[in-house]
């Protein structure tokens, strides 16, 4: 749950505020209601309940995605101007279907998030959740719209809305009137904290998804960025496979998703800049990988913190943040190395175009001559492209997060 909340800084820290609060107070009316749901199921889908904007605006229309997202508190508004056809609730549907491990009747909800109680065809307990999740979606842009500072002109405005919205059902309205003039629940409801704790198990390959998701949603706020994370762990991947077990494939996979969380934090202006980075520019770039580290530390990921962290670190003391040296840095970080750079380099740039494969690998092979990076490793790389190795694409990354059935049906509803 901290992943995702660290997620909520610059363009996406007021949706990142609303996602966690239609989150507690969908959890909270469906409990008050007596659902049958489990709760944990309740907060993850409202957690999701927008996160297809996201997908939609940023591929539909890059330059709007991005204009809206910084300049427009007003969620609301960037709903009804940029998604009028509420193509947004059947993405989020899906992205939340395909991470495997909510409940069925949960994701269907979302479906119906925007929908008036009546109009909602499906069983009694779905058409509930999900109006529970449309009257917890106006207490928190009602919230959003104050600038987040609560007073009795607030709490007014979330009970008028409420009771106006003939979209929603009796006994939703009552329940989530009652919520607001609760004193003891009202506070954890508003404020910016998760309020999540589960004891609940999932699969490694359920967490992978996860992983994927937040990875997606990192990488989707720069088209430069938009495969990165995929492609390094791809090729982290395949690099493992060839040197170590299948448990460290699957380890060094995940790690890989990871490794560039703190760059949630690093202003557009720099990752867009076009030229080089001065000395200042420089130092907020790198402070990056420290971000990774703290974000991964702060929610429970110790296993993953150290490799995640160590892609800009090189064998000769050169690298950073903590310029380690070969007798500090494992296999598991040599291979994220060569596989973050190889990446990098065969992408484009604001500052440059993207080298074709055989170019990258010189790059590569330099910095092995010079000491900075692993020589066995970048030999498996050579094979892996001598080999017919194709890089990335976006459309990779979509079926990742979609399903391969799915994504042609998602891209239609983003085009459409």
């Amino acid at each position: 749950m901290e992943l995702f909340a660290s997620l909520g800084v610059h363009e996406y820290k007021n949706l990142m505020v609303h996602s966690l609060q239609v989150a507690k107070i969908s959890r909270h009316l469906a409990r008050s209601l007596g659902l049958a749901h489990h709760p944990d199921q309740v907060y993850l889908v409202g957690l999701l309940h927008d996160v297809g904007l996201i997908f939609k605006l940023s591929i539909e229309n890059y330059e709007v995605f991005i204009d809206a997202f910084r300049n427009i508190p007003d969620l609301e508004k960037i709903v009804l101007t940029l998604d009028r056809k509420d193509r947004h609730s059947f993405i989020s549907h899906v992205v939340a279907s395909h991470l495997g491990f909510l409940n069925v009747d949960c994701t269907q909800a979302l479906l119906y998030h925007h929908t008036p109680f009546d109009e909602i065809s499906d069983e009694e307990g779905v058409a509930l959740l999900a109006n529970c999740i449309k009257a917890a979606d106006t207490i928190s842009l009602v919230f959003l719209k104050s600038a987040e500072m609560f007073s009795e002109v607030t709490l007014e405005s979330m009970i008028k809305s409420l009771e106006k919205d003939m979209g929603l059902n009796q006994e939703v309205r009552k329940a989530t009137i009652d919520s607001l003039k609760d004193v003891r629940s009202l506070v954890d409801l508003l404020d910016s904290e998760t309020h999540f704790n589960s004891d609940a198990k999932i699969s490694c390959a359920d967490f992978e998804r996860a992983a994927k998701l937040t990875a997606a949603l990192l990488d989707l706020r720069s088209p430069y960025t938009r495969i990165h994370t995929f492609s390094v762990a791809r090729i982290a991947k395949q690099l493992t496979s060839q040197l170590m077990t299948e448990i460290d494939q699957r380890f060094m996979g995940i790690a890989a998703l990871f490794h560039d969380l703190g760059k949630i934090t690093t202003p557009l202006e720099i990752l867009h800049k076009r030229g080089s980075l001065n000395e200042i520019e420089t130092i907020v770039m790198r402070t990056h990988v420290v971000m990774t580290e703290k974000v991964l530390l702060k929610s429970g990921l110790d296993m993953f913190h150290a490799v995640s962290a160590s892609h800009h670190e090189r064998l000769d003391g050169s690298g950073y943040p903590r310029g380690l040296d070969r007798s500090q840095i494992n296999m598991y970080m040599r291979i994220l190395q060569i596989s973050d750079v190889f990446s990098a380099l065969t992408e484009e740039r604001p500052y440059r175009k993207a080298m074709a494969p055989f170019e990258a690998l010189k790059v590569i092979e330099n910095g092995v001559r010079d000491g900075k990076l692993d020589g066995i490793v970048f030999e498996k790389l050579k094979q892996l492209i001598d080999n017919g190795f194709t890089l990335e694409t976006f459309s990779h990354v979509l079926e990742d997060i979609f399903g391969p059935d799915l994504t042609n049906l998602v891209l239609q509803e983003i085009n459409d």
